[in-house]
């Protein structure tokens, strides 16, 4: 299973690189998705181009493997992707 994300050092010179934030009727969201919605973010790359132009730090698409579980609920049923506690 993998995890996408656009991350990138923070806009006003922090150092710190971290997750990309979108604006969405919702609020603001982070960047990041499972397989399933990878091409979503992927059409985003014209306005990343425009904040790194910008701020002129560059911006990344990342993908992230999906290792172990760290925590989980106690209520609900696991997710099917999931055999035995580890990611399928």
């Amino acid at each position: 299973m993998t995890l996408y994300a656009w991350i990138g050092e923070d806009e006003y010179g922090g150092g710190q690189v971290g997750l990309k934030q979108g604006l969405v009727p919702a609020g603001i969201i982070p960047l990041c998705c499972m397989d399933h919605d990878r091409k979503k973010l992927e059409r985003l790359r014209p306005q990343m181009e425009q904040q790194a132009t910008l701020y002129g730090k560059r911006i990344y698409l990342a993908a992230f493997e999906f290792t172990e579980i760290i925590d989980a609920t106690d209520n609900g049923a696991p997710a099917k992707d999931f055999e035995n506690g580890k990611p399928a």
